[in-house]
């Protein structure tokens, strides 16, 4: 096998790779950890007897992935 043929093959395995990063049951188990690390957080927040709370999170799917946590202050 010449090295071009090796870097074809191994381009072809990143290429799979990193469609695999889309699929619909990895994006669906990154957003139930991040609802659980959201609940997490949000009760370590009230029992110190902060005001602000996560009110929302985004997630972009993308290589690597990105998720942001909204943060707002709880109203009286």
């Amino acid at each position: 096998m010449s090295i071009i043929d090796k870097a074809k093959e191994l381009s072809g395995q990143a290429v799979e790779k990193a469609g695999d990063l889309g699929g619909d049951d990895l994006i669906v188990n990154t957003i139930i950890r991040l609802a659980e690390k959201k609940e997490r957080i949000n009760k370590l927040l009230e029992e110190q007897g902060c005001d602000y709370r996560i009110s929302g999170i985004d997630v972009e799917n993308g290589i690597p992935p990105k998720a942001s946590f909204s943060v707002e202050r709880e109203s009286e």
